[in-house]
Order: C-alpha cells, then structure tokens, then sequence
C-alpha cells in the first residue's frame, strides 16, 4: 500500500545515491527538504491539524433532528473481522468495525423506522463479514428482521454501488463510517444518486480538555496520522473519477 514511509524510503535511497556519486554539498538542499518534511510528518502538531480539518467536514448525527415519519437505511461500512469461533460476534469484529456498527446501534436506537444495513464480503468464502456484523448487531438487541446484509463488496465503491443494486435510490440513507473516511463515502453515494447523511466514528483527533494536539517529538503514531491522511486523499481523488 503506498504509504509516505515509502516515500520516505525511496527518498533517503535516491538521495544516498546521490551522495554516493556527487557527494553531500551538492545534495544539500534535498538532505534539508527531506529531513524537513519528516519533521513536519512526525512531530504530530501538522498531521493534526490536517486530519482535524478534514474530519470537521462531517458532524455527528443526531437522530432527534430527523424525519421521524420516514424509515432510514443506516448502512455501517466494513472495515475488517476475525472468525475465531471462541469469540463472541462482538469480539470477531475489528475495533473500527465494532465502533462503526455501535454508531449505526445508537441512531437507530433513536428512530422508530429503520433498517440496520451491514455490508463487506469475506476474502476466503467464508462467512462474511456483513453476517458476523449481522450476528454482533443481534447480541446488542437489534431485532433480526430489522437488519439487511451486503455480502458481496470488498471495499466502500463496491458497498455503495451493492447497496443501490438492491435497494435503488429512492431510500433516505446514513452511512457509518470513520470521520476521516466519511467524505469520500458521501461522495460516493452522491455519485449514485442519493444524499447520505454522514454519521462519523472512530475520530482520530479528539480536542477535548484532556487531549494534547500541540508539537511532539518525532514518533510512529504521528507519521501513522499522516500515513492515514494522506492514502485517503488519494482514494479520493482515485474515486471521485
């Protein structure tokens, strides 16, 4: 998966080349615009503010605000799952997926007419992660004739596009995803002809009085941030084609 860490890598490849044949003088100014962008990448205050601004696109969803006539279809995107069959439903889903269909679980907690839409594929033939989703919504008390399943999409273009195959354009949708995802989901969903409302989770950046947002020393999880930011821009700009 690209990443900046490769690019990163391939710079510090190409500039010891460099240095190997010319000698450092004369690749000074790369040496300083490399080891400046790596400071902006991992000293957290950057990717911060980047990932801050890009989440603020979408708020949280506030069922009491909705039409409470109309049946919503709230479809909680994938984002990965176990099989162990020791675990509970709730334990085989990834953290993001499980937070996700919590989400999805509180909106529709909230509206009298809904449909919970689970969605994902499994890679192997097995049972798929829109099931295991299925099962984990019923442990939490979702009535089982209240949700609907997508097992065939491997990522959110095919989600999408699985969701208008079997149900059209004419529902009024909330889609579930992670804030930083969001846009290019609602994107995407403009693109097949419905307005979604976004309904976001898993926020990377949090901003409440407790939480520190300010210049860092170089760490992983400040270049994870940016890594996070970065692959989804260019899956948008890949998808909005």
């Amino acid at each position: 998966m690209i990443s900046l860490s490769t690019f990163f890598l391939l710079g510090i490849f190409f500039v010891g080349f460099r240095i190997y044949k010319k000698g450092w003088r004369s690749n000074r100014f790369l040496l300083f615009v490399i080891g400046l962008f790596f400071l902006m990448a991992t000293t957290k205050w950057i990717p911060t503010k980047l990932v801050a601004q890009y989440e603020s696109q979408v708020t949280v969803c506030q069922p009491q605000l909705l039409d409470t006539t109309s049946t919503y279809y709230i479809h909680v995107l994938g984002a990965g799952y176990s099989l162990d069959p020791k675990l509970p439903a709730t334990s085989q889903l990834e953290s993001t997926t499980l937070t996700r269909l919590v989400e999805g679980i509180r909106i529709a907690r909230q509206l009298p007419h809904y449909k919970l839409v689970t969605s994902a594929y499994s890679k192997y033939g097995l049972e798929s992660q829109a099931s295991v989703a299925k099962r984990a919504a019923i442990e939490l008390g979702i009535p089982s004739q209240k949700i609907e399943m997508l097992t065939t999409p491997s990522n959110t273009a095919e989600e999408v596009e699985a969701f208008v195959k079997k149900f059209g354009t004419t529902k009024k949708v909330i889609v579930v995803s992670d804030a930083l995802h969001l846009p290019r989901a609602v994107m995407l969903y403009k693109k097949a002809g419905i307005s979604a409302i976004p309904a976001p989770s898993n926020f990377l950046i949090k901003q409440g009085p407790n939480d520190y947002n300010g210049l860092t020393f170089p760490s992983y999880q400040s270049l994870s941030l940016m890594n996070n930011y970065f692959r989804e821009q260019l899956k948008y700009w890949k998808d909005s084609w």
